[in-house]
């Protein structure tokens, strides 16, 4: 049986029946973003160049790596004041990020359970030689619901893939809200938000995914904590309802009720077989041979549940080289697919990250060596297929123990083959200390969450969002800070 994430029990909820459009507004105590009731200090700015670190001042940094000159430069968001931009503090964890069809980029991350999300966003985003790390405006909180919650956990973001009628790319927030999940839509580019309750009460809901299609349609996975299984729910109205439609494995599988998800994708470029269908991906990792009723076996095989009609059914297609690697439930899988509708995901076994490709709808499929290849330890992976290779980033550190140093680690597969990695490289250190990846089971290193994000823009230049140490390294809590790729090769368009 997978690890669960969640508490045993859930408060029940009173959810309203219909949907509340949100004003956003800064939340109360939004300036203290260390969360430790003390005022946080002032964010520092290191450079790394060929090795060596200096710390300036003002609020970003530029970590630039040896193999091929690849820099970023990041820094810690500003979280107090809706509507402005710049760099400075917040209290937030566990980011996504996304980048429309437009450029505009909308990143969100979380306060945690009950205490709400938080969201930025850039129209017509830089990056580049030049581009900087404070150029983000706080939005404010799309799930902010008076009488209802906050929600604020596991958040998923994603952007349609046609104009809706307002000529904008519809823009999704997915967060756990208890035991349950909301939804919030927006159709102005981010500025604001309505939010949607979609399950409510008991037993409850466990990391929600959310994926887009079309102007209005969008796909909702997630953890049905009663039974285990994957349930799917479509939204046909741009995210003011949602319909249970199927789960991504049967109920007589006994992967059913022993897997643990990661994202869901769609494909927005190759047209389905099916009238009025599209292709979708969903991750898992599950044990490659039923362990029987009362048996328990580890989760050695990544799986890709596959379906060809907008996510009414799905075939769950095995990677069979995978079972190299044991004991895959290392928060998450990932999956991403790129303009041919080639598929990519991504697993770690807890030491390593280590990717494959499929170019015939997961029939088949090609494993890559480690990719991380300079580390001890790496976890967390997230890539994005693009029309000239994927990028990957994941957690790393180079040593094992309590006093391991993690960072943001990036490769970069020109080749679109799965030997194609070049060599991993630090983007910025994030966390001292061992990592915790058991959810709210843990006693300490929950600084780094469960999982952060990469995409790129339609030039082909990476955006990554992730948790940081706060107030500094080693600090009990947490911060969400943003990079944007300013040199080096510029990957291609996403899908």
């Amino acid at each position: 049986m997978r690890r669960s994430r969640l508490a045993a029990s859930f408060p029940v909820l009173a959810l309203a029946s219909a949907a509340a459009v949100v004003a956003l507004i800064a939340p109360a105590g939004a300036s203290n973003g260390n969360g430790n009731g003390k005022p946080p200090k002032p964010p520092r700015t290191t450079t790394t160049v060929l090795g060596t670190t200096t710390t300036t001042a003002p609020t970003t940094t530029t970590t630039t790596r040896p193999a091929g000159g690849t820099s970023f430069a990041t820094g810690q968001l500003q979280g107090a004041t809706v509507g402005a931009s710049g760099c400075g503090t917040n209290g937030d964890g566990e980011p996504a990020i996304h980048v429309s069809r437009a450029n505009t980029l909308v990143l969100g991350s979380e306060r945690g359970l009950g205490g709400g999300s938080d969201a930025w966003r850039q129209l017509n985003t830089t990056a580049g030689p030049g581009a900087s790390a404070c150029s983000l405006q706080y939005t404010g909180q799309p799930n902010a619901v008076g009488g209802v919650g906050a929600s604020g956990g596991d958040i998923d973001l994603a952007f349609g893939s046609a104009l809706n009628s307002a000529g904008t790319y519809t823009v999704y927030v997915a967060s756990l809200n208890g035991g349950s999940v909301s939804v919030a839509h927006s159709s102005d580019n981010g500025a604001t938000y309505t939010n949607v309750p979609v399950q409510g009460g008991l037993p409850g809901d466990d990391r929600e995914w959310i994926a887009a299609y079309g102007a209005d349609t969008s796909l909702l996975t997630f953890h049905d904590v009663a039974t285990n299984d994957i349930d799917v729910l479509r939204s046909t109205n741009g995210g003011s309802t949602y319909t249970q439609v199927s789960e991504a494995i049967p109920e007589t599988d006994y992967k059913a009720g022993n897997n643990e998800l990661g994202n869901i994708v769609i494909d927005h470029r190759n047209a389905s077989p099916v009238a009025g269908g599209f292709w979708a991906y969903q991750s898992f990792v599950a044990p490659s041979s039923d362990p029987g009723l009362l048996g328990s076996a580890a989760f050695n095989e990544a799986f890709v549940a596959v379906s060809n009609d907008g996510g009414s059914t799905w075939s769950d297609q095995p990677v069979p080289c995978s079972t190299s690697n044991t004991d895959l439930d290392h928060n998450f899988p990932n999956v991403s697919v790129d303009p041919a509708g080639n598929i990519w995901t991504a697993w770690s076994d807890d030491t390593n990250v280590y990717t494959a490709v499929s170019r015939d709808h997961g029939a088949t499929w090609t494993c890559s060596p480690k990719v991380s290849t300079n580390t001890a330890q790496a976890i967390f992976p997230w890539l994005v297929a693009t029309s000239n290779g994927v990028d990957l980033v994941y957690y790393g550190a180079p040593t094992t123990g309590k006093s391991q140093t993690w960072s943001v680690y990036f490769a970069q597969d020109p080749t679109g083959s799965a030997t194609g990695w070049g060599t991993p490289s630090p983007v910025v250190t994030v966390h001292s200390g061992s990592i915790c990846e058991s959810g709210v089971t843990c006693n300490g290193g929950r600084q780094l969450f469960d999982d952060f994000g990469v995409d790129t823009d339609q030039s082909g230049w990476a955006h990554i969002a992730y948790s940081h140490d706060s107030p500094d390294l080693g600090g009990g809590n947490t911060y969400t800070g943003y990079a944007v790729q300013t040199g080096g090769t510029a990957a291609g368009v996403p899908n």
